[in-house]
């Protein structure tokens, strides 16, 4: 077993799972309630998908998709998780009740992403201003994946510092390494 090659694997592996976790997770996960902005209309294309997908290793899960419009913007808002293989996502369905017997939405996105045509969405509230997709609820995810992608980077370049610098770690705390026995 050639330890430097996987610990060369293992810098790698940790470098990109760090810039994963912050390409991917970060922007959300740090985003504030004082970056957002508020689009308020009326609902329009209310629907949900159900979609099977498949992993590069042949794994099949199932994707559910809430998609929704405002009609003062040009923006689809869209709320998506992997359900695994149910076929059913009971958050989703009561969201899809609630707007539709809404009729109207307000929706909170980031400033920045006011013109682009599928924002993320942080929060959104009912017609009479009642929360039905909470803040917190939108990060959740973010927060999973962030942490599972960044453990992972420290764990691999943790893996190639101990491997590079063992002898200067052990020396260090004051042992001998095990092939300087003199």
């Amino acid at each position: 077993m050639d330890k430097a090659y996987y610990a060369e694997k293992g810098l790698f592996v940790g470098i990109t799972a760090i810039i994963c976790a912050f390409y991917f997770f970060a922007s959300t996960l740090f985003t504030f309630k004082s970056s957002l902005i508020e689009q308020s209309g009326e609902i329009g294309n209310l629907k949900i998908y159900y979609t099977r997908v498949e992993s590069s290793r042949g794994s099949k899960s199932i994707k559910s998709e809430l998609k929704f419009t405002l009609n003062s913007t040009q923006s689809i808002y869209v709320l998506m998780k992997n359900i695994g293989q149910s076929r059913f996502n009971q958050r989703f369905e009561n969201l899809e009740k609630q707007l539709k017997k809404s009729e109207r939405a307000t929706v909170w996105i980031k400033k920045s992403q006011k013109d682009e045509y599928n924002p993320t969405v942080f929060q959104i509230a009912d017609r009479n201003g009642e929360i039905i997709y909470d803040f917190s609820e939108s990060k959740s995810h973010s927060r999973f994946g962030f942490l599972i992608s960044f453990g992972l980077g420290i764990f691999g370049i943790g893996l190639f510092i101990y491997h590079k610098y063992s002898n200067r770690i052990k020396s260090f705390y004051g042992k001998k390494p095990a092939h300087n026995n003199v």
